[in-house]
């Protein structure tokens, strides 16, 4: 991806993005405040970041939407499975969108430091 495409946007990006097209399943879950349950699609990515990414769309999604996002690598290992907040969607030539989000409601999983040291004193 050129840079000329990002000339548009003032950087925003608070972690340091990998370009991965990776297989994600995405849905509407929120819009305007209201809670929705539309039918999934599948998309690729064309980056990744621990804070978010960026997907291409057939679907014209809006700033502020929420969607419940499933990033799966080679249909069996599931890189992320929860929800995003569209912070920009652009229609681009050949009628797709590129979709930015950021990841919102993360409950990171964190191990028992009592667990950790046991396994580490093997």
């Amino acid at each position: 991806m050129s840079l000329k495409k990002y000339q548009d946007f003032e950087e925003h990006r608070d972690s340091v993005r990998a370009k991965r097209m990776i297989t994600v399943r995405h849905h509407l879950v929120k819009h305007k405040g209201r809670n929705l349950d539309s039918p999934w699609q599948v998309s690729v990515t064309e980056d990744m970041s621990l804070s978010g990414l960026l997907f291409v769309s057939a679907i014209a999604y809006q700033p502020g939407d929420w969607l419940e996002l499933q990033v799966v690598m080679s249909g069996v290992l599931d890189i992320f499975k929860g929800y995003g907040e569209v912070v920009r969607s652009v229609r681009r030539k050949g009628g797709h969108y590129q979709v930015a989000v950021k990841y919102v409601d993360l409950k990171l999983k964190s191990r028992p430091v009592k667990s950790f040291l046991k396994h580490s004193s093997n």
